[in-house]
């Protein structure tokens, strides 16, 4: 199976006979390897702006890292999950009005999550389905949902959706892109650490940060799909991650691989650039 073919698999849901992907024989050489492993939360519900591109960046990184790897789909809200077998967890981007079936279904796990986190497993959230994620949200209606608080962060959804590109430079100084398609301000609770602050765009609500943080928990709604155009944070989330599963690390990412994606950032950036000037008039 060559590279596009696995990547149809993921675009066609697998193929509905096993919900488990994997890239082991190819980049091993035989079966049986262990392997990294990434579980994709609900997909089936979290299902908007291109969220499968994610894990197909996911996949395609793995293959240019040379690390084994599974990706599991799990589609069903009332199932509990096995906490022990994944070492990413993945919730691609979803509607805001899915948020308290999620939240749910991640508080009534919340032991184990937690007993995940504290292992080193990273849990990440992409675009609205980071609500999840917060304390609570606050709808327009008045209704209050509670999310597992897992950040320290509030949402409150907007009366109007905020769209535009999106430039975010963490805390490390890693360039992220993509677009923002926000329709809920994002509040941080005082301490809780931003995923990056703001170059170009609106962020969590317009105050110069975006995202947030806490050791392997991250949420950002930055999209693109976020993975794919992003290729070295996709990178740096796989190689912390390998480290839990005492996966060996191949070797690191080479940018002869990343080469368009790298070009294609720079002409988003002059892009954005060029949108800021006359700002900065």
């Amino acid at each position: 199976m060559d590279k596009f073919d696995k990547l149809d698999r993921i675009r066609n849901r697998f193929d509905r006979k096993s919900e488990t992907l994997t890239n082991a024989s190819e980049v091993t050489g035989e079966s049986g390897f262990r392997c990294l492993h990434i579980l994709w939360l609900y997909p089936d519900v979290l299902n908007i702006h291109g969220g499968r591109g994610d894990v197909m960046g996911l996949l395609h990184v793995c293959d240019l890292l040379n690390i084994p790897v599974e990706i599991r789909r799990s589609d069903d809200l009332n199932e509990d999950e096995n906490w022990n077998w994944p070492h990413i967890v993945y919730m691609t981007a979803g509607e805001l009005k899915c948020v308290d079936k999620v939240a749910a279904a991640l508080i009534r796990q919340q032991e184990e999550i937690e007993k995940f986190i504290s292992r080193g497993g990273f849990l990440i959230a992409n675009g609205s389905s980071g609500a999840a994620l917060a304390k609570a949200t606050e709808f327009l209606d008045g209704t209050v949902v509670e999310g597992t608080g897992l950040l320290d962060m509030t949402w409150k959804e907007r009366e109007s959706v905020w769209g535009d590109d999106i430039w975010v430079r963490t805390e490390d100084d890693l360039d992220v892109i993509g677009n923002q398609i926000q329709v809920a301000d994002v509040t941080l609770g005082k301490g809780q650490s931003p995923f990056g602050l703001v170059v170009y765009g609106r962020g969590n609500n317009g105050s110069g940060d975006e995202g947030a943080v806490n050791g392997s928990v991250i949420y950002t709604g930055v999209l693109g799909p976020l993975m794919t155009k992003n290729p070295r944070l996709a990178a740096r989330i796989i190689e912390g991650a390998a480290v839990l599963a005492e996966v060996e690390l191949g070797h690191g990412l080479d940018p002869a691989d990343i080469d368009m994606e790298d070009k294609s950032a720079e002409y988003i950036k002059a892009f954005m650039k060029a949108k800021m000037e006359p700002q900065n008039a």
